[in-house]
């Protein structure tokens, strides 16, 4: 497949592709940004932007490659393509924690990351070259600092190189409002020929840029107030197909940054009063000359807990968020079908390679029912080490609970951690007929968060989901769930 998106790249003016092994780097030589594809041992292909710096610019390059991603980010975003997860790469040689050697821009909704060996992936692949395109176009447009003007064409340009003589004021200001988040091991910088300052806590949870220009550029690529709804401890979006959500937390340190009393936490839609633009692991909010960005959990998980809080307090607002199912369920749903509708379903999943059924649904099975091997991107918070592939195949045990009510930490049999370790697994997923409770996502996450593994989990939502894109797999189940008359 990697010979035909290779074709694909002829038709894009400008764009060069690189070839090693079973991977292609594709874009424009002047660029930061490249499209990563990479082919996986099930023969799909993981795709990722790559954004690098050090072909263009010179020193320190840790804020070219925040604003630079956060910019390609917002953009798919405001497409309507992708709702990204920004990985961050480790500089090999300082191992400095706040410093950027580059970073993967992982999408994540609503398609994913993998491309199936198909008309269908290929046209995914020719989609996103092109969205590239749109991008460099663009930024172009409404910035001064991309795409450099080289003296010579074999060095990069001096012209960008960070100065940070001139930013120490500014950082012990920005360092004040911050307050206990800051530290003495954040790093700062002025890149005068770009027109910003720069600052960046050194456990990478916010990032700061002062940049009329930037936030201007930012202000076209916001989220629209219409996509907001209040819950319970923040505001999810619905929006262009992605579900995301934001924290209130997140919005009173903007505050702080903005010097603002209270305005974002206190609003009832924040998108009226900033740029907001959530993402899968973090939040970009932009007001005057000052845009943020701030590391939370505001992708899929942060949104499904926080929707959970919202159907448990108000019927009226279940009905805005949860309209009405497609599909029909029996009340009582067979625990070995259910079991098997999921195996079915995974084999078309993207990124399994191979489906395992272990013993009877009915047996005393460990906590798991099924074992998959499954390319999964990196964890939020999980950085990748230059020259590894962000792609990884994991081992990954899957439980399937047929349930009429939410599912609960005590429905889960034995500890997730012991069925890890016993089975040798490198990952845990749940696939359930009703939907998880909050407890049972922050334990999923709680997992996540004590080693490298991957959790994950489909309640009815996912699942109707996947059957409308696979009717063959539905016909199969009628007698579990059926389309609704």
């Amino acid at each position: 497949m990697l010979d035909k998106i290779e074709e694909l790249v002829e038709d894009e003016a400008g764009f060069e592709v690189q070839k090693r092994s079973r991977r292609l780097r594709v874009g424009l030589p002047c660029s930061p940004l490249s499209l990563i594809f990479e082919e996986t041992p099930s023969d799909d292909v993981f795709m990722a932007l790559h954004c690098s710096a050090l072909r263009i610019f010179n020193g320190d390059r840790t804020d070219l490659h925040d604003v630079c991603s956060w910019l390609a980010a917002s953009f798919l975003r405001w497409l309507g393509i992708t709702s990204s997860a920004l990985i961050d790469i480790e500089h090999p040689a300082t191992m400095i924690p706040a410093e950027l050697y580059g970073r993967y821009l992982i999408p994540s909704q609503p398609e994913g990351y993998v491309l199936a060996p198909s008309d269908a992936g290929l046209h995914l692949a020719r989609d996103m070259i092109g969205y590239l395109a749109m991008f460099e176009h663009a930024a172009h447009t409404h910035t001064s600092f991309w795409h450099p003007k080289f003296e010579s064409a074999l060095e990069p340009t001096h012209d960008y190189d960070a100065a940070r003589s001139e930013a120490d004021d500014w950082a012990q200001d920005l360092a004040s409002l911050l307050g206990d988040r800051a530290s003495r091991d954040d790093i700062y910088t002025q890149r005068p020929s770009a027109g910003w300052f720069y600052y960046r806590t050194t456990d990478g949870a916010i990032a700061v840029v002062e940049s009329k220009q930037l936030v201007d550029f930012l202000e076209l690529l916001g989220t629209a107030p219409d996509e907001e709804i209040a819950g319970i401890n923040g505001f999810l979006y619905t929006g262009k197909s992605f579900d995301n959500f934001i924290p209130r937390d997140a919005l009173k340190i903007a505050d702080r940054i903005f010097r603002q009393d209270g305005t974002l936490a206190a609003s009832s839609c924040p998108a009226a009063e900033a740029t907001v633009v959530p993402l899968e692991n973090g939040v970009i909010l932009a007001k005057g000359h000052r845009a943020i960005l701030l590391r939370h959990d505001t992708g899929v998980a942060g949104f499904a807990r926080e929707r959970s809080l919202v159907l448990e307090r108000n019927r009226l607002e279940q009905e805005r968020l949860f309209p009405p199912s497609e599909f029909t369920w029996t009340d009582e749903v067979d625990g070995g079908r259910f079991e098997r509708l999921i195996y079915d379903l995974l084999e078309c999943e993207p990124g399994v390679h191979e489906v395992r059924a272990i013993g009877s649904s009915r047996e005393g099975d460990g906590g798991r029912d099924l074992v998959v091997s499954w390319v999964t991107p990196p964890m939020p918070g999980e950085a990748i080490r230059q020259g590894l592939t962000p792609a990884r195949e994991r081992r990954i045990i899957i439980q399937c609970k047929a349930r009429k009510r939410s599912v609960g930490r005590s429905d889960l049999g034995g500890g997730i951690l012991d069925t890890l370790f016993i089975y040798q697994a490198e990952g845990y997923f749940l696939a359930t007929s009703s939907q998880p409770a909050v407890a049972v996502i922050d334990l999923l996450e709680e997992v996540q968060r004590r080693g490298d593994y991957f959790t994950g989990w489909w309640g009815r939502t996912e699942i109707e989901q996947r059957l409308r894109r696979h009717p063959q797999i539905l016909k199969r189940y009628a007698d579990i769930v059926r389309p609704a008359p």
